[in-house]
């Protein structure tokens, strides 16, 4: 029985990767060279193949697959465009050269799955069809320390996910994808407002006093100045002193920070639009906002349908438009607009089963309305009619003015945008502040304190105005189909942590309390994928010994089409149980690539043939007191 601490085998692989980054620099090698000569993007060579055969490229990008084969040797190499296969041949690759950083054939045991690589060669296809670079020079570019998961069975743990994104992004083809269309929403907001006269402004984060929503922020101390300021929970109050200057049309694309709650569609810290346009009221707006989500639609994704929290969604044709008010009537049969009292809305809100209080009429509107409305409110939807209550910032309704010139965007049941007519007179704005405010409140984040420098500013004069202010995760949200916020946030914000392999590599000292203390070890199980050839040293040095003398060898096989028109993908892992407990141990190497649409059962016999004929003999031959199962192929 193995007595070894689960961190072993990593730490060891680790140690054979600095070997090898040694060695490198014993043959004159630099392993961490610091330029490319990259002259074509994988995606280029593969959808201009026909122009392109027989002539010599360089591609250059992270290695997912590997093997030597006799005299060859295959690698498949990945970069921000796809990904494309490079051959080596024995007798046309260069030998190693310290002058040009070149490999040769000979030193290829320094390779490594992860490692960073360039090749250069001619294009052309393997005896199987596959469009490749016979390379007649090879070069590692920068050498991976550390075993990559494997690139197509991915990371299975959700905390391992969340830490390492960027893992996340190498193994897992979506995801890398999901997240370059997150940051095209970006560029496609910038050109839809740029291409409307809007300028866009950077305006502070760290603000000497928060306004513009009610939250709690964010305390710091300025050492240069002496003070405490805060960070910023919206942007509102400078883009409009940008209006008072006399820019007409403007707008960030900011970071907000709020020390709130964390849940499946909060986090602390988003981004968010704010556009602030001069000499509109909120109508302008209902229109902006619409035609913003379009074209984010139709230039990003291609598409008007999407389907979020299980509903499909047409962003195509136009949006509802309905009030607060009738919308809570209409499904509640209540008219909260009739009563004259708190005492009156409360008493519908109990007979609704909502028992907690509210301090106004229309407070309790807007309690029925987030209880009874708001989770139906499936397609686009511009919900106005607003309590001036709790709209501070708002101008009130000529018509009536309980109400103000506000609308929020609702789809598939969330609030994913505020935008009103900006309150512009000083003196009914300095009213309605007061009003709202006091300091148990504003401890609660329900109100924000008193902004007198910006009583000034609409003092001077500032035209009517209004704003919109959709969030940028909840579109990346809906735009994307996920349900989860942390899903489209690449580096989301978590509790610090070390790993106990990270601990033990790096010499780091127990957690301990005080500055420069280190975060606590938060063990999770470990995740470990290995070549074959990694797995046999483990086995053969001690490193990996079975608990109980019984090993599982389970074959996964994961089949699709690539994003290649006619290409289709099979690849497999074995897992091996019985090893640490807690651990998932992975030997990767199998995949196929087809013209035909691959079948499971095909694909499914080979990668049980080759676990058969190489796996399961080296388990027997290397651990000859266990007992090896070969378990039935999954798709995963």
């Amino acid at each position: 029985m193995s007595t070894l601490p689960p961190n072993a085998p990593l730490a060891a692989l680790r140690e054979m990767r600095l070997r090898k980054v040694a060695r490198m620099r014993e043959l004159g090698l630099n392993p961490f060279p610091s330029r490319a000569c990259r002259s074509h993007y994988a995606r280029v060579v593969i959808d201009n193949y026909e122009a392109l055969e027989g002539t010599h490229v360089t591609v250059a990008g992270r290695l997912t697959i590997w093997r030597k084969q006799g005299g060859m040797a295959f690698g498949k190499l990945v970069d921000h465009s796809g990904l494309i296969q490079i051959v080596l041949r024995r007798d046309t690759l260069e030998p190693t050269n310290p002058a040009n950083e070149s490999v040769g054939f000979e030193d290829l045991s320094l390779v490594d799955v992860g490692d960073i690589v360039q090749g250069t060669g001619t294009v052309g296809r393997t005896q199987r069809g596959e469009i490749s670079v016979i390379c007649s020079r090879f070069e590692i570019l920068a050498k991976a320390i550390r075993p990559l998961p494997d690139k197509w069975s991915g990371l299975k743990d959700r905390e391992i996910i969340l830490r390492k994104r960027y893992l996340d992004a190498i193994s897992d083809p979506e995801t890398k994808t999901r997240f370059e269309a997150i940051a095209r929403i970006a560029g496609a907001v910038r050109t839809f407002l740029n291409g409307r006269g809007f300028l866009e402004f950077n305006t502070p984060i760290i603000q000497p006093q928060y306004g513009g929503g009610t939250a709690k922020p964010f305390r710091t101390h300025v050492n240069a100045l002496g003070c405490e300021m805060y960070l910023a929970i919206s942007h509102e109050m400078y883009l409009k002193r940008l209006i008072a200057a006399g820019y007409d049309k403007v707008y960030t694309i900011g970071r907000y920070f709020r020390n709130e709650g964390i849940d499946r569609s909060h986090h602390p810290e988003f981004s968010m639009i704010e556009t602030m346009t001069a000499y509109e009221n909120y109508e302008y707006n209902m229109t902006l906002v619409e035609d913003m989500f379009r074209h984010i639609a139709s230039s990003v994704f291609g598409k008007m349908l999407f389907t979020v929290k299980g509903h499909v969604i047409d962003f195509g044709p136009p949006w509802n438009r309905a009030s607060m008010g009738e919308l809570v009537q209409r499904e509640t049969g209540i008219d909260f607009w009739q009563f004259n009292s708190p005492e009156q809305a409360n008493d519908a809100l109990a007979g609704l089963g909502i028992m907690d209080a509210q301090e106004s009429v229309g407070e309790a509107l807007v309690r029925a309305f987030e209880e009874r409305v708001e989770s139906t409110l499936i397609q686009p939807t511009l919900v106005f009619g607003h309590p001036v209550e709790i709209s501070p910032l708002a101008k009130p309704l000529k018509s009536d003015p309980r109400m103000a010139e506000r609308f929020e965007i609702f789809i598939a049941g969330m609030e994913c945008g505020d935008n009103w007519s900006e309150q512009n007179d000083p003196v009914q704005q300095l009213d309605r502040w007061r009003a709202a405010h006091d300091e148990v409140r504003e401890a609660a984040g329900i109100t924000h304190p008193l902004d007198y420098d910006f009583l000034e500013t609409l003092e001077h004069g500032m035209p009517p105005t209004t704003g919109i202010g959709p969030g940028m995760e909840r579109m990346a949200m809906i735009f994307t189909e996920q349900e989860d916020i942390y899903d489209i946030i690449f580096f989301p914000m978590m509790k610090p942590h070390i790993s106990p392999v990270n601990r033990n590599v790096f010499g780091l000292p127990e957690a301990g309390e005080g500055p420069g203390a280190q975060p606590p070890v938060e063990a999770g199980p470990a995740e470990m994928f290995l070549t074959a050839a990694e797995f046999g040293n483990f086995l053969r040095q001690g490193i990996l010994r079975p608990v109980s003398g019984n090993v599982e060898v389970i074959p996964y096989l994961r089949l699709w089409e690539d994003a290649s028109p006619g290409r289709w993908v099979a690849n497999g892992h074995y897992e091996l149980r019985g090893f640490l407990p807690g651990s998932r141990i992975c030997i990767t190497g199998y995949n196929a690539v087809s013209g035909e649409p691959l079948k499971f059962s095909e694909e499914s016999g080979k990668l049980v043939d080759l676990a058969r004929s190489a796996i399961i003999p080296m388990i027997e031959r290397l651990l000859p007191d266990s007992q090896c199962s070969l378990q039935k192929a999954r798709l995963e």
